[in-house]
């Protein structure tokens, strides 16, 4: 047998072989380079889709209409992402009471906030002084975005009104959140002695709420273990002692950054972050009551004053109370101690008056009181009255006796002490109606519409005079819930 001659049958199967092997490596080849494509592809799409992290967290159960993008702008949904970081959201402003879909409010144990479409202000009320019913107004970057039922608010704006830390990475898509108790907690452990989580029985919860607030300005109060008094230092670097750790108290001041201080003996003032003292340490008492006028009340000796943030002195400390007693439930003011940015409600010996912002006598201290309780038990709609925006409008009273009795009558001025309407109406409410407010008088059993009355005033219509016999205009329907038409007529002159 001549095995030469299998030879060529030999190389056919060896050559198969090699076909085959070289044809398995370049499929596993190519499925290689399929993985890597595949892989880098799907790299690539993780690193392009939307992240969004709260306190270090990836959150996956978010709707991706929450965020939109403009520019370099990041835009969110407020009433979508008060969940994530620790509030309720409500349609209406704070307290209103309303589903008004252009303003909306969200609320925690701690603080609410409200805001309106179209405006760059928003509203911040301390939910755990329940002695404050005031609100704190701030200035925001961008105006309120609504679009279909959801107000958007800038990730700038979003900090200020949730007090969180936020930043964007454009390369990965990503947007991160710190909350403040997330932050207060973390920062504690980086400062040695820091005071705003471990030392809260020294202060009250609404005082310590405000210290946390520091840290989103690189500011952190401490305590001395040896002294047990109070300072500021910084953050990023705690070498850097802003105010020294001598005081008895301290609380910080958002929106000017400031920190009321207390001294051993009481001695209550002011001094900024810079360290600089910006109102002396020698009041009882010093509460902030305008963030953006930048005023002061302060309090000594049972007697109180208001100063401004240099400490300059506005009102005289010669009076028995500044800003509105709580009787009188009108949610338009949303401040007790200034009305309309200028008029300053002072009181002396039961007696009432108004002072503007800077020190000026604008209505004399001679009213028995400012606003009027509303008369619920002939109209459950009818609420309280103090402020009518619509005209600038503030309601003063003054006492008159009848026979034996007082009886209380009330007019309307201007927010600079111009009279609109004299002494002389029997009370003022108003009646809200499919979301539209009307103010009314009543005199002598007859209703005005205070507004349109002040109108027709201003524009010369008629002589001025309220109607208060029995003979109406044709155009007057008068009821006994007061709802009426305002009339003018000659009858009887006031």
């Amino acid at each position: 047998m001549d095995l030469m001659e299998n030879v060529p049958e030999n190389n056919k199967k060896v050559t198969k072989v090699k076909v085959w092997f070289i044809v398995v490596i370049v499929l596993i080849i190519l499925l290689i380079i399929a993985a890597v494509a595949i892989w880098i592809y799907s790299q690539n799409l993780a690193k392009n889709r939307f992240k969004f992290y709260v306190d270090g967290k990836l959150q996956s159960e978010y709707e991706e209409d929450m965020f939109f993008v403009e520019g370099d702008k990041v835009y969110i949904s407020i009433k979508r992402i008060a969940s994530f970081l620790g509030y309720t959201a409500y349609n209406g402003g704070y307290e209103q009471y309303t589903e008004d879909r252009t303003k909306c409010n969200v609320t925690n144990s701690k603080e609410a906030v409200s805001f309106e479409a179209n405006s760059n202000k928003i509203y911040k009320y301390n939910v755990l002084d329940a002695n404050n019913s005031e609100s704190q107004m701030f200035t925001i970057d961008e105006p309120i975005r609504a679009s279909g039922s959801d107000l958007y608010i800038s990730s700038e704006g979003l900090s200020r009104a949730f007090n969180i830390m936020i930043s964007r990475d454009a390369s990965n898509n990503t947007v991160t959140m710190f909350t403040l108790n997330y932050l207060a907690d973390y920062y504690s452990k980086q400062v040695q002695n820091s005071a705003i989580t471990s030392d809260t029985s020294s202060f009250s919860e609404s005082v310590t709420f405000n210290n946390q607030k520091a840290v989103l300005y690189d500011m952190m109060i401490v305590k001395d273990a040896t002294t047990n008094q109070y300072g500021v230092v910084s953050i990023s670097d705690p070498t850097n002692q802003i105010i020294g750790a001598r005081y008895s108290s301290i609380e910080f001041m958002e929106g000017s950054n400031d920190f009321i201080v207390k001294t051993r003996d009481s001695k209550v003032g002011i001094i900024g972050s810079d360290g600089v003292t910006k109102v002396k340490l020698e009041y009882d008492d010093i509460k902030e009551i305008d963030k953006n006028l930048g005023l002061y009340l302060v309090t000594s000796n049972n007697k109180q004053g208001v100063v401004n943030k240099n400490g300059k002195i506005i009102v005289y400390q010669e009076y028995d109370q500044i800003g509105l007693s709580n009787t009188i439930d009108d949610e338009n003011v949303t401040n007790r101690y200034i009305l309309y940015d200028n008029c300053i409600p002072v009181k002396r010996n039961n007696l009432w008056g108004l002072i503007d912002i800077n020190g000026n006598l604008i209505l004399p201290i001679e009213y028995d009181g400012l606003g009027c309780s509303a008369d619920t038990s002939t109209d459950t709609r009818a609420s309280d009255v103090l402020i009518i925006p619509e005209i600038d409008g503030i309601v003063v009273e003054k006492d008159e006796m009848n026979g034996n009795s007082r009886v209380r009558k009330y007019g309307i001025i201007n927010s600079d002490g111009t009279l609109f309407i004299n002494i002389v109406l029997d009370s003022i409410y108003s009646l809200t109606s499919q979301g539209n407010v009307t103010y009314y008088a009543s005199v002598q059993n007859q209703i005005i519409d205070i507004v349109e009355f002040v109108y027709q005033q201003q524009a010369g219509i008629g002589d001025g005079t309220i109607q208060t016999g029995n003979e109406v205009n044709e155009n007057t329907n008068t009821n006994t819930s007061g709802n009426v038409n305002s009339v003018t007529s000659n009858t009887e002159s006031y």
